[in-house]
């Protein structure tokens, strides 16, 4: 049975929660304060911009090239030629399976290198030529991982199909004459990465200033990263002297995924 609370009880609830609320102070690291400040452009299906910027049935996960998905996206546009907004809703379906069909072609691949790896760690004495096969063993042995993924792979891939058939068939029997004006830009604003608020940049150089008076200080990647990239300091700190950090910390190389 509920319990029914007096409005005594209620409003003493909401106080202590006011309370406990209050003791939060967000993010402390710069890099938390930096990832926070993105959220609001980042995620959430009900912020405007996130609806605006995003093509429509973006299957892009948090760890996945969202520019890559906008130029697989752009290439499908001036292969199939959209000429009406249905046909240009049928090309975005057609992106997404294509996109996801290559996810689980890079996770197979994936898959057999840390099979690959592992071998290699546990038996190094053994001839490199022998790696491969004894991860293909393993993997045989232990195929579950990888029958999932090859249903994926058909799944996407006959989805995939029928979608290029319906567009095939509706440009047939329904051609659009004239042709439809479709608007494609808001899908190229998905390339330009959203710059971090200023306060943001401030704290970072606030970093760079603590490693030009320590010279053994560990100044964080993110933070070198800012000091080589000369579009974003022009814009937010034009005067900051950035000659003698770069002697000291190399250009970071970019991440590349697995």
């Amino acid at each position: 049975m509920k319990k029914i609370l007096t409005e005594e009880q209620m409003q003493r609830r909401a106080e202590t929660a006011r309370r406990n609320g209050a003791k939060s102070k967000g993010p402390v690291t710069i890099e938390g304060k930096h990832r926070s400040s993105m959220n609001a452009i980042t995620v959430g299906k009900f912020v405007d911009v996130h609806d605006e910027v995003l093509p429509a049935f973006a299957t892009v996960l948090s760890v996945e090239d969202r520019k890559a998905y906008v130029h697989l996206h752009q290439a499908n546009l001036r292969q199939y030629r959209p000429d009406s907004e249905v046909e240009l809703g049928i090309v975005r379906h057609i992106t997404a399976e294509q996109f996801q069909l290559e996810r689980y072609e890079n996770l197979e691949t994936l898959q057999l290198q840390v099979e690959h790896d592992n071998v290699r760690r546990e038996w190094p004495e053994v001839p490199a030529v022998h790696h491969s096969h004894h991860a293909i063993q393993r993997a045989a042995n232990n195929d579950k991982v990888f029958r999932f993924l090859e249903r994926k792979k058909k799944t996407h891939l006959a989805a995939w199909n029928k979608f290029v058939q319906l567009l095939e068939r509706i440009k047939k029997s329904f051609p659009m004459m004239p042709p439809e004006p479709v608007d494609i830009t808001a899908d190229s604003d998905v390339l330009i990465d959203p710059d971090p608020p200023q306060y943001v940049i401030d704290e970072m150089l606030k970093l760079a200033d603590q490693a030009k008076k320590e010279p053994n200080f560990p100044l964080p990647r993110f933070v070198v990263q800012l000091l080589y990239d000369e579009p974003l300091l022009k814009k937010c700190a034009p005067h900051y002297d950035v000659t003698e950090l770069r002697n000291r910390y190399p250009k970071p190389s970019p991440k590349f995924a697995a």
